[in-house]
Parts: C-alpha cells; structure tokens; sequence
C-alpha cells in the first residue's frame, strides 16, 4: 500500500525500539507523525524522537494518551490514514502478570484497534507482534511441520507464571486477529 504522504501517520510506543526505527523511517519520508504517549511533556524521554524529528524532512507530533485509557487515542488518530500498533509492556521482573503484562498488551490492542474503526481517515492498520506470538521454547518449535514456524504456529507454552511476556503478546496478537475478523473493513 502507498502512503499517502500529506496525511498524518500515527504510531503507538513511539518511544520503543522497534517504533523509533519505524518513526525515523517515516519522518525521512517527509510524512507527519503522531506519537501518542503516556506523558507528552517529558521531554527527556521524547528527545531521541524530537532529534529524529529535527534532522528529517518529516514532523512529530506528541499527544497524551495511555494503552488502558478507552478514546485515548482520539485526537492522535484523527486525520490519520495508517495506524502503527507497536506499543506492548516489556519488563521480566513482575510482581502481577496480569496487571503489568496482559491486561495492558490486550486491552491495549482493542483499544487502539477500536479506536481505529471509529476513525474514518484510517485505511490501514499495521500491527507488530513478536516471534513470542508463535514460541516460547523448544517444544513448541518441535510442534510446527517440518519444523516451520510460520503465521499458523501459535505459542502454546507460556502462562501468567511462565514467560509472561511471551503470553502478552500471544494474547494481544490473538486479540487484534479476533478483531479483524469480526470486521467487514
């Protein structure tokens, strides 16, 4: 799909790794980037994308918005025709999965996502996910066909008490493909 270079793009977890590439990307293709963040006036953590911002031909735009809070994501979304889904939880040391991992990587992903289908500007909507969607250790890996992973494979093995994180982002994936196919879009 072409991006249509004089609409806006947004991009959630701006501030994560995989996002700032993507960001930069977009930025030095001159396209108009909203980031929505949790805090858009801490300036230390959206220096690296300010910077980005300064050396390219495109522009950031910083709006409040938080993964749990429902329409969060309203303003940032507006007039924007591509949705980078990014944002996901990513610690190892938790105290509550649920809390910290699941509930804000899956109700995140609806969130956006219905955000999205309430937004008529947005024709196209880009999810990242992880090889953590489709495994989490050796066993599931000896489950895929000639041992192939591939979008078929998904992680079997993970819980809230092992690997958190990789069930996060099964679930989160899971949801956003549930969502889809509800759709007519």
């Amino acid at each position: 799909m072409k991006i249509d270079t004089k609409s806006p793009v947004m991009i959630t977890g701006a501030t994560g790794y995989v996002a700032g590439w993507i960001v930069k990307g977009l930025l030095d293709a001159g396209l108009t980037v909203h980031a929505p963040v949790r805090d858009p006036d801490n300036s230390e953590k959206l220096q690296h994308l300010t910077n980005l911002a300064a050396n390219s031909a495109g522009e950031i735009k910083f709006f409040k918005a938080d993964l749990l809070d429902e329409g969060s994501y309203d303003e940032a979304m507006q007039g924007c025709a591509v949705v980078f889904h990014t944002a996901s939880p990513f610690t190892i040391n938790v105290k509550d999965a649920q809390k910290e991992l699941i509930d804000p990587a899956v109700n995140g992903t609806r969130n956006v996502l219905t955000q999205a289908r309430k937004t008529d500007s947005v024709k196209r909507i880009v999810l990242t996910s992880s090889c953590a969607a489709i495994y989490t250790d050796a066993s599931d890996c000896a489950k895929a066909p000639n041992g192939t992973l591939t979008e078929d494979i998904w992680n079997t093995t993970s819980s809230l008490d092992y690997q958190p994180y990789s069930y996060s982002k099964t679930l989160a994936e899971k949801e956003a493909w549930k969502i889809a196919d509800a759709q007519s879009q």
